[in-house]
């Protein structure tokens, strides 16, 4: 696909497009949403405008549509209900489809509470009860993302639990924020502390207790983990207290509430004195219980997904004859 690499232009990725979708006589298309620059997918959408051909695109994130070429796909497959709102609120055009989350599909073969069972008890020390993991995000420079780990080591350092830190970074952090992040949390509860050594994401997320992140799609991959359990088995939590995080990610989302708050999937700390409280209430059961129900009714299980593109999609070109 030489054809497509970056530094084509637009005009030249039309062109390719063109004569890919006209050699197949194609009656749709179905493209990704890309982003931040123009690139196939939005090449894809102008295409098939301009020869009438039925457009579908696949949202990864709520709301988020690419506009710089003037055109958006005549139908989304969206996450959940709240995408749907969100995308029909600002782009009423544009039919939505919640199919789920396809990256979570596979989410389906992983037994949380074998792995659980399995990884947890070689983690926890003498007297330890509760594993907090907390996931890193490579934004050091975005003003108040550090005081916001800043804070949570302040409390963290008053809790009276018997508690193991795990600290998983971001593939992407900085030697500079892994180094500064260790070196905080370790001031602050000492030897509680360690690296997380789980071979992958979903290992990690299954032995923690309490899933902690400013705002990691690492809360998101943990809720899918919990809906699709026969029992909820931890809580995802979010830090979204510090003012100049929460003005930073409205201005790069394009949205002024988080989805996953809004519809009560996680729980949130609203400010740093209420840490502690939160973390306590994320270990109840019967507020794990509260939040795996709420997951099952607002998130569309992934593993249906492909099939329901595929169902849209010959029901609509059905339709169309």
């Amino acid at each position: 696909m030489h054809e497509f690499l970056p530094e084509a232009t637009f005009a030249d990725k039309q062109s390719k497009v063109r004569t890919f979708l006209e050699v197949f006589d194609a009656d749709a298309v179905l493209c990704g949403i890309s982003g931040p620059d123009l690139g196939v997918d939005e090449a894809t959408l102008a295409v098939a405008q301009q020869l009438g051909i039925e457009s579908y695109a696949l949202q990864s994130f709520w709301g988020d549509v690419n506009q710089l070429s003037g055109v958006v796909p005549k139908h989304a497959f969206v996450l959940d209900d709240e995408a749907v709102r969100i995308t029909e609120q600002r782009y009423p055009q544009i039919r939505s489809v919640p199919i789920g989350s396809i990256k979570h599909a596979d989410f389906k073969a992983y037994d949380a509470g074998a792995l659980r069972a399995l990884h947890r008890p070689g983690l926890l020390s003498s007297g330890e009860t509760v594993i907090v993991g907390f996931y890193g995000q490579p934004i050091l420079e975005v003003q108040g993302y550090f005081a916001t780990l800043e804070a949570l080591a302040r409390q963290l350092r008053e809790w009276r639990r018997e508690f193991k830190l795990i600290y998983r970074p971001h593939p992407k952090e900085s030697e500079e924020l892994r180094t500064k992040t260790w070196q905080l949390f370790e001031q602050a509860v000492g030897d509680r502390l360690q690296w997380d050594s789980a071979t992958d994401i979903v290992q990690s997320l299954c032995v923690a207790d309490l899933v902690v992140s400013v705002f990691s799609t690492c809360g998101f991959d943990n809720l899918y983990l919990n809906e699709m359990a026969e029992q909820p088995f931890n809580s995802s939590v979010y830090l979204w207290f510090d003012a100049d995080m929460i003005a930073w990610w409205q201005d790069y989302s394009g949205l002024t509430q988080m989805p996953l708050l809004s519809e009560g999937l996680l729980l949130s700390v609203d400010k740093e004195e209420e840490i502690l409280p939160v973390f306590e209430a994320g270990l109840k059961p019967e507020i794990q219980q509260v939040l795996w129900r709420q997951a099952k009714v607002h998130l569309p299980d992934p593993s249906l997904a492909v099939q329901k593109i595929i169902d849209t999609l010959v029901e609509d070109l059905h339709a169309a004859i």
